[in-house]
């Protein structure tokens, strides 16, 4: 009896016209369900467009680390498959990509379509939301410094490939740069020394004076190593001698005030006359000589030119002997030039691994001898070392009094490891131990070091691991042919380790 009576109040209530209030209801209703219907679509379009700005801002930085290595068309789908991937489980039907790439910069809109709910009722049966991104692209500031095996058993198809895959790294290096000064590399050639050019004789860096402690070591009174050169009538060649310990592994800016720092000349000294298979005897012995120390470092004898032709190791006679290599070449924007620096490598020599390295890092350094680097810590800007070689250090032992074949770090009776003698496999080991403290040192300062080992089947590869920078900054090829491909990994990698510092 009660539900009756209600109903029939309700239906009086609804047919009254007083005040024109059923009309009035109907429009506060309709107001009502559309409020609510916006209310709830719009907190549904928040959303969506928080996930697609979140998933645009990603898909740019992503985009950004792989600019360089894709075409256009590429990019756009690679966008696209990133942002769809951000959006996964959104509620959207339609999804617009625009990507424009241009100097240094992507700029990525998106657009999303998503159906309405509520809001359909009153024909709004889809709303867009959109997001826009913007990300440097582009290896930005780097310096990079090919230090690359020179040594003689690089000679042929290694050589060949080694020179293809440095200047397609190069190529990579300068398609991947957004602005042509950006991009700078140097050549460091190596092998038991380095070449740093003739040109570079007068240079107050080097050793002119026969300061260093170092540069009559080979003599058995004062000598000047650029004098003798003159006398005989022969041009120095250009290749120096490691400093000694500690500055071999450092980068400490040469001083006439410390004089081992210095830069000495390379001179490999006529060998005796007799007395042992002594391998670069090119003069004769001064008169009054008796001990074989004597007869090799008596520097009265070096008055005329030295005899011709090639010894019994394949080098030429005369104090160059080992002295082959191609020249550095310092930090460079024109990489058409430090291209041409690499086709004229000549392969000659045995190895000093942390000779070429040291080198490596003089050209990167912001300090002497060539202070072509920008100052650590400049805004960014990174440093690379990129390190390739086909085999362990090697210091050979002779059958004669000199116990070995004269090098960047003279005989091994110097003591410039920190051995006066030693086994083939205690050279190596004393060698090995002043590479690591280089890579330590050169990391230290926040150089980026990658290594390459080519076609190494014997011995261990930690040493060349434990310098590189990061586990993944090691490579170990089997076949030179694939340095092409392994280069090729390394520019990426530089772009991303760029944009990640």
């Amino acid at each position: 009896m009660e539900a009756t009576m209600l109903n029939l109040a309700a239906r009086r209530f609804w047919k009254r016209d007083e005040g024109s209030f059923a009309p009035a209801f109907a429009l506060s209703l309709a107001a009502l369900l559309s409020a609510v219907g916006v209310s709830v679509d719009y907190t549904r379009s928040v959303t969506l467009r928080a996930r697609l700005q979140a998933a645009t801002d990603s898909a740019a930085l992503n985009l950004s680390k792989e600019a360089a290595q894709l075409t256009d068309a590429q990019l756009q789908a690679r966008a696209e498959e990133l942002v769809a991937t951000g959006l996964s489980g959104a509620s959207y039907i339609a999804l617009k990509l625009s990507l424009t790439k241009g100097a240094g910069v992507l700029n990525l809109q998106t657009t999303a379509t998503q159906k309405t709910t509520v809001s359909g009722l009153f024909a709004v049966h889809t709303v867009d939301v959109a997001a826009a991104s913007i990300a440097q692209w582009g290896i930005g500031k780097v310096e990079v410094a090919l230090v690359l095996d020179n040594t003689g058993s690089m000679a042929g198809t290694k050589l060949t490939n080694l020179k293809t895959a440095a200047k397609s790294l190069i190529d990579q290096l300068g398609k991947a740069q957004n602005d042509q000064q950006l991009v700078k590399v140097g050549i460091v050639p190596f092998s038991m020394t380095v070449n740093v050019g003739g040109a570079y004789q007068n240079a107050s860096w080097m050793d002119t004076k026969a300061l260093s402690p170092i540069h009559g070591e080979i003599f058995t009174s004062a000598a000047n190593r650029f004098d003798l050169f003159n006398k005989m009538g022969v041009a120095w060649g250009g290749c120096v001698e490691s400093r000694p310990m500690p500055y071999d592994v450092q980068e400490t800016p040469p001083s006439q005030a410390t004089p081992a720092t210095l830069f000495v000349p390379f001179f490999a000294p006529d060998e005796p006359d007799s007395g042992g298979a002594y391998y670069n005897n090119y003069l004769s012995d001064a008169s009054g000589t008796s001990t074989w120390r004597d007869r090799q470092g008596d520097p009265r004898k070096y008055t005329k030119a030295p005899k011709r032709g090639t010894n019994s190791v394949g080098y030429t006679y005369g104090p160059n002997a080992g002295c082959a290599l191609a020249p550095i070449t310092r930090l460079t924007n024109n990489l058409d030039s430090a291209k041409t620096a690499i086709d004229q490598m000549v392969a000659v020599g045995d190895t000093n691994i942390a000779m070429g390295l040291a080198w490596g890092w003089h050209v990167l350094s912001p300090n002497a001898p060539f202070a072509d680097g920008a100052a650590y810590g400049t805004k960014d800007l990174t440093k690379f070392a990129i390190l390739m070689t086909d085999g362990d250090n090697t210091n050979t032992d002779t059958s004669n009094a000199d116990d070995s074949i004269y090098s960047g770090i003279g005989y091994i009776w110097q003591n410039r490891l920190g051995i006066s003698s030693g086994t083939a496999g205690q050279r190596q080991t004393a060698m090995d131990n002043r590479l690591k403290t280089l890579c330590s040192n050169m990391k230290a300062q926040g150089v980026q070091l990658f290594t390459v080992r080519v076609e190494v089947t014997t011995g261990s590869s930690s040493l060349l691991q434990s310098c590189a920078s990061d586990p993944s900054m090691f490579y170990n090829v089997a076949n030179s042919a694939d340095l092409t491909s392994v280069f090729s990994q390394i520019s990426a990698k530089i772009a991303k380790l760029h944009l990640a510092m």
